[in-house]
């Protein structure tokens, strides 16, 4: 299997989009426990770290159907070193602005996730014309591997980054990272597409909503990428409601301090998900359907959920902090299990000339259909506790299962 990964990385374009999306990875994570542990240490609130996402998400309200869009009409290599270099701008410019008003936080990240609607679909657009489609599991893979190394080393590092280097130098080094991320993916070929944009703006305006209608229909009508499609949408939405609520879950399910709930529970779960990434595909080569490992992906998070909930909270100090690392690591284990195989399938199954619109659609969708559950999570923590929300969270997952039975596609 080493060996396999060894030719992949010989494959130098491929490294330079994998470099970019390691510094960016680990900027967004570094960023994301800063931000989110800053903000819930000053306020207490679930609530307002909900809101963090709705930061998040108007930019993909705005703008994520026309950046889906783009991603099939404009050099590929262009916008990946565009999106890179302004968000290094924005956040070396919060990093002399942030003591002046702490709030500023929801303009970084709305800006972020700005750039980010042109930067995400434009990767796993590229990935497909970079290697050849018998190494898609293999490089989904690595990338997958990559997202959740750096979940373990951004939230695992952050707090003794700000500790030993101070907030502003932290967040310096972010910056720093993305410009990396901006210089690797300069050396990559131009990423043309066969549709252009042009040169009227009216016609322009109409062949951009002309596009982004063509990919809602692609969906649509195909159900063989509609179920993966929503797979990948519905266990999204269920990362970003645990992601924002992190403080609170180190706080009333395992009772540690804020300041190691990044070691604690990002730790565990990316660990979980590096082992899945570096197992999974190995059994996709091996021929075992992709429908197979979703399922049992599926009962493992419901259980592991479920447990985490009910069983954990109930126990001693010692125990509770080791059962909840065994539960969070088969979270993070299982939720890698069911979305390789559901990204590897809508992989094969998009024409070339699709991909850019299907996977900015599908990210523009996560995020629209994240907004309401994200709030709504806040809001249920306050009213009925945290428990309350991962019990409901156990139960959706089992009847994901279900569905996933009775629908035979993947």
């Amino acid at each position: 299997m080493l060996r396999e990964y060894k030719l992949l990385v010989k494959n130098s374009n491929f490294v330079y989009v994998w470099i970019s999306q390691i510094f960016s990875q680990l900027t967004i994570n570094i960023m994301n426990f800063l931000l989110l542990i800053g903000l819930f240490a000053k306020t207490q609130s679930a609530i307002a770290t909900s809101f963090l996402w709705v930061s998040y998400s108007l930019p993909a309200i705005l703008v994520g159907p026309v950046a889906a869009a783009s991603v099939d009409m404009v050099d590929r290599r262009k916008i990946l070193m565009i999106s890179n270099l302004l968000q290094a701008l924005t956040i070396l410019s919060f990093a002399y602005l942030h003591e002046t008003r702490f709030f500023l936080i929801y303009g970084v990240v709305f800006i972020y996730s700005f750039l980010n609607q042109f930067y995400v679909p434009a990767e796993s657009a590229s990935i497909p014309s970079l290697v050849a489609q018998k190494d898609l599991p293999l490089a989904n893979g690595l990338f997958f591997v990559t997202q959740q190394v750096s979940v373990v080393l951004g939230f695992g590092s952050a707090g003794l980054l700000v500790t030993y280097l101070g907030f502003r130098n932290s967040v310096l080094m972010c910056a720093v990272f993305l410009f990396i991320a901006f210089i690797s993916v300069s050396f990559l070929p131009e990423l043309r597409v066969k549709d252009s944009i042009p040169k009227n703006f009216e016609d322009a305006f109409i062949k951009f909503f002309q596009r982004i209608i063509e990919g809602y229909r692609f969906i649509k009508s195909h159900r063989e990428i509609i179920l993966p499609f929503s797979i990948l949408i519905g266990i999204q939405i269920g990362l970003a409601i645990a992601t924002v609520n992190l403080p609170v879950v180190a706080r009333d399910i395992l009772n540690i301090a804020l300041n190691f709930s990044g070691i604690a529970i990002a730790v565990p779960a990316g660990l979980g998900a590096i082992s899945a990434a570096l197992i999974i595909p190995k059994l996709l080569k091996a021929k075992i359907r992709k429908r197979k490992l979703i399922e049992i992906s599926f009962i493992i998070m419901a259980f592991s959920t479920l447990a985490l909930a009910i069983f954990t909270p109930n126990l001693g100090q010692f125990a509770k902090v080791f059962f909840g690392l065994i539960f969070i690591f088969l979270i993070g284990f299982s939720f890698i299990g069911v979305t390789i195989p559901s990204q590897t399938f809508l992989q094969e199954k998009t024409p070339g000339g699709l991909r850019g619109r299907v996977f900015g659609n599908y990210w523009f969708l996560v995020t629209m259909g994240t907004m309401i559950p994200v709030l709504l999570s806040g809001t249920i923590i306050e009213i009925f506790g945290v428990r309350f929300l991962f019990a409901i969270m156990g139960l959706l997952l089992s009847f994901a299962y279900l569905v996933s039975r009775k629908y035979e596609v993947i």
